[in-house]
């Protein structure tokens, strides 16, 4: 039975709102990332029982995941290491109040020039965090993102193996891997005997991400192999990235006549124009995020369904 959860701060940042959406898709489960105007990870335990958890015991809302920044600093800034250790230790109570089993992290900011240079200090702090969690029954999931040591599967890998504990495992991002480079199910076959969960995330040959179903994330066949065979039932959380097509669809179209002069511009005026033909939308027609949120919840339910796949809210 898959479980679709999703970063709704994506149509909006006040939690009431996020939550209404979640109740009107027929959902329980959410990540968040941004609640109330906050990162997640700002609030203390004694703040989140006070002033987030009422909102979430009125809507019958809880967590999938925490969608948490920690480990998006350089790897050599020591003071925000710290800081970010002693968010930590609140999340891991915050997750404990929600009886939620994960904490999203990620594996430093770098340079191009940095791998292995940066590689023991990258393992000495991920080590780090795992040891914050030591005691609980979270697990530290590693999200694949751009910039950071594990940006690309084999490093996810060599990190997971290196660290080699129960309480840190990989979660998978289609998008960020082909954003990197990197062939989505190529980079699939390589971690998903490490990974426990997934993002939904899908992303166009120029790099720029579209609804999903649309790009190069090759869902229908990563889902009939995750789920369909290799019998996965846990969560799929969208993380669409709705606000770049959603807030600034009209302007590209404006700036349409200097594509050629700035390549930056003309891959996203192409992409978006992929979106509206795709999906019936005029050349200057707006669309709001709950919207564009709302193609990706429903694109998502069809790619399951037509892999055969029983998805339980």
């Amino acid at each position: 039975m898959i479980k679709i959860s999703g970063f709704y701060d994506e149509v909006s940042s006040d939690l009431e709102t996020q939550c209404k959406l979640v109740k009107e898709l027929g959902e329980t489960y959410m990540c968040p990332r941004k609640v109330n105007g906050r990162n997640i990870a700002s609030y203390t335990a004694e703040e989140f029982q006070r002033e987030v958890k009422p909102t979430l015991d009125k809507y019958g809302v809880k967590f999938s995941s925490i969608g948490s920044p920690i480990g998006k600093i350089r790897w050599d800034d020591d003071d925000a290491y710290e800081s970010q250790l002693r968010q930590l230790e609140e999340l891991v109570k915050i997750c404990k109040i929600m009886d939620c089993g994960y904490i999203r992290i990620f594996s430093f900011r770098l340079k191009k020039d940095e791998y292995e240079k940066a590689y023991p200090t990258v393992l000495k702090k991920l080590k780090g965090f795992v040891e914050k969690v030591k005691g609980s029954d979270v697990i530290l999931i590693h999200e694949n993102e751009k910039r950071i040591y594990g940006d690309e599967p084999n490093r996810c890998v060599k990190l997971y193996k290196e660290i080699s504990d129960p309480q840190f495992k990989l979660c998978y991002d289609a998008s960020n891997y082909i954003q990197c480079g990197y062939d989505a199910w190529e980079a699939y076959n390589i971690v998903k005997e490490y990974c426990v969960y997934y993002h939904v995330k899908d992303c166009s040959k120029y790099r720029v991400e579209v609804p999903v179903g649309m790009g190069e994330g090759n869902y229908p066949k990563l889902l009939k192999d995750l789920v369909a065979d290799r019998g996965y039932d846990g969560f799929m959380t969208l993380e669409p990235h709705t606000g770049k097509y959603a807030d600034h669809k009209v302007l590209f179209q404006c700036l349409c006549w200097i594509t050629w002069a700035i390549p930056y511009i003309s891959k996203w005026h192409r992409v978006f124009r992929m979106i509206d033909k795709n999906k019936g939308m005029k050349r200057f027609q707006t669309v709001d995020r709950k919207t564009m949120f709302l193609w990706q919840y429903n694109g998502l339910k069809k790619l399951l369904g037509q892999a055969g796949v029983d998805v339980n809210g």
